[in-house]
């Protein structure tokens, strides 16, 4: 029984992922929202760890109540821009062309600004956390010991590797004629990996993805030629980092033992799958857990949210005050994009917050298809890596992620505007001629 829920979940995330790719309004955040929270109800129902709870039906209706509101949210989103696109009433988000000279210049500014931030995060902390005797206790040690903006810095290829991709797809997708972007991409995912993260790793794949997708539109013959070797180097990086940073830091098999893994039920040769597996099944425990304990104890009203602008400002005053511990005692602790709001809302969050974000991400959607350029393509794609992480962690709470949208609303200015400046002078050249 286990195993048929488990395909037939299995069968529903890959068919909505379908519909996103062909499917009616294509690429729309509906199908993408569905296909991964299809694929975050169907991997528990395999249920590998014996100290997993059963989900209640309580839980099971708050899941299903989500995505409607999800849905309704989209619905609204969808009429609301169609007929109101906002973008429309400002001429500085409708720009089209992307100036090449400026957005390589960028590119290199980024990464000479994230040599300098790993300079000075190794010069602070002594070493790098995949390189620690305990990656896991170190990454959390030099979040204290190291400063926020250096942090940023150092791990800024989260956003000029995607871009690099970005000029490369824009390009005719020509590595021959970008070469140096390629290096850079290829120094700053290895620089990426000593901080033994996959939330950054798994950013930058689904950013690029996404990026050739809705740059290139390939037919599949043409997809055959990327997306297999890049998933194949993305996969193997993302099964790597995790083994190599648990054995490290506990030991041989540490996952599967604290997890309490049930090995008879792990097909053979799938054991390498197990971290996904936990990071699923158990961020879900994590959130009908947080759901059971704000029932009965104080909210934090909107202090969750908020943190990681109370953090940056440094209001330590109005910083959220809670104990992971006491909410709930799985492994995991990311909880699901919905874990924070929970925290602030209670039951109310399963309501309003999936419907604030489908109304939003829808917004991006139909700003993407109506007017696609450098800043729309960029931030759609960046909203499909979030709609996949919500089943992960909630991106919300982290300081980067606004960092990111503003460096991103910068580059665009900085490139669009340095384009309209060359044509208006090109223009004036024209006319002194004639």
């Amino acid at each position: 029984m286990e195993l048929f829920l488990f395909t037939i979940f299995f069968c529903l995330s890959v068919a909505f992922f379908v519909v996103f790719l062909k499917g009616p309004y294509k690429f729309s955040p509906i199908w993408l929202m569905l296909s991964a929270w299809m694929a975050a109800i169907g991997i528990p129902r395999l249920h590998l760890s014996r100290i997993e709870v059963d989900w209640t039906g309580r839980f099971i209706f708050l899941i299903a109540l989500s995505l409607n509101m999800f849905i309704l949210g989209f619905w609204a989103g969808k009429k609301f821009f169609g007929k109101y696109p906002i973008w429309n009433k400002l001429s500085v988000l409708v720009r089209s062309a992307v100036s090449v000279k400026a957005l390589r210049i960028s590119i290199y500014v980024l990464f000479l600004l994230s040599v300098y931030g790993l300079y000075k995060f190794y010069i602070t902390a002594s070493t790098f956390p995949l390189l620690a005797e305990s990656p896991d206790v170190f990454r959390f040690a030099a979040d204290e010991k190291v400063p926020g903006l250096i942090n940023y810095l150092a791990q800024l290829a989260r956003v000029f590797v995607p871009l690099s991709f970005f000029l490369i797809f824009y390009e005719k997708f020509s590595f021959k004629k970008h070469w140096d972007l390629g290096m850079l991409a290829l120094i700053g995912a290895v620089a990426l990996t000593l901080f033994a993260s996959r939330t950054q790793i798994y950013m930058i794949d689904l950013w690029i993805m996404a990026l050739y997708l809705f740059m290139r539109k390939p037919n599949f013959k043409q997809a055959l030629k990327f997306y297999p070797a890049f998933l194949a180097v993305s996969v193997a990086v993302l099964v790597a980092i995790p083994i190599l940073r648990q054995n490290k830091s506990y030991g041989e098999n540490y996952l599967g033992t604290i997890t309490e893994i049930n090995y008879e039920k792990v097909p053979k040769g799938f054991g390498v799958f197990l971290p996904i597996y936990v990071g699923i099944s158990f961020n879900m425990q994590a959130l009908m857990s947080a759901d059971t304990y704000y029932q009965t104890h104080a909210l934090q009203y909107g202090k969750v949210t908020l943190d990681p602008f109370t953090n940056m400002l440094g209001l330590d005053s109005l910083k959220s005050n809670f104990d992971l511990g006491a909410i709930f005692k799985s492994w995991w602790n990311t909880g699901t994009y919905l874990f924070p709001f929970v925290q602030d809302f209670g039951v109310y969050a399963f309501v309003f917050v999936p419907f604030i974000f489908g109304f939003l991400i829808t917004m991006l959607w139909q700003y993407f298809i109506n007017s696609p350029n450098f800043l729309s393509v960029n931030l759609y794609a960046y909203a499909c890596f979030f709609i996949v992480m919500t089943v992960y962690l909630s991106f919300t709470v982290r300081a980067e992620m606004y960092i990111d949208l503003f460096v991103l609303g910068i580059l665009y200015l900085v490139c669009s505007r340095y384009e309209d400046y060359k044509n208006i002078q090109s223009v004036k050249e024209l006319g002194i001629r004639n």
